[in-house]
């Protein structure tokens, strides 16, 4: 089986709201997502799975490697967290975006927003808190003016993201 028959037999379609290969998609919601085909990804959060040793982590970190694909399911019934959302890799729970850290990822995911998660890298070694670094981004549709929008923004000297360190910015105490 899988991972999108896995992912949809086990939590339903609602569940599924990363996106996977386009080409496992029936033909209708290919046609209704192929703009993901050409989008930008914008990065909007980076966090350890919370929870890694509860769930299925341990057993896999071995075989999980940075950038492969990850699932984001959102968990309406957690009756820890309102906002839970899960991380799966290849039909495989992991754990959980933090709680409290994941508010505004859960909310962007509640109004139909396309995420794209993936690994960042792994670290079998360390506390199983800190064994497996995720990313995660926003798909967001090209389009000539949101382009040209992006590229005159990104050329700003005050652009946000120069402020930073790993761009040679200060941080501000």
């Amino acid at each position: 089986m899988d991972r999108l028959t896995f992912l949809k037999s086990m939590l339903g379609n609602a569940a599924l709201l990363t996106l996977p290969p386009l080409h496992l998609l029936p033909k209708d919601e290919q046609h209704r997502l192929a703009w993901t085909e050409d989008c930008h990804g914008i990065f909007i959060y980076d966090t350890y799975v919370r929870g890694f040793q509860h769930h299925q982590g341990p057993g896999l970190i071995h075989c999980i490697a940075p950038d492969d694909a990850l699932d984001l399911v959102r968990e309406y019934d957690n009756e820890h967290d309102a906002n839970a959302v899960a991380v799966y890799w290849e039909g495989n729970k992991l754990g959980y975006l933090p709680m409290f850290e994941n508010v505004s990822l859960a909310y962007m995911l509640d109004h139909g927003l396309l995420l794209e998660s993936h690994v960042v890298y792994t670290q079998p070694k360390a506390q199983p808190w800190e064994q497996c670094f995720i990313a995660v981004e926003l798909l967001v549709p090209r389009h000539p003016a949101f382009d040209a929008y992006i590229e005159h923004y990104m050329a700003r000297p005050d652009a946000g993201y120069k402020r930073r360190p790993e761009y040679g910015g200060e941080t501000k105490p």
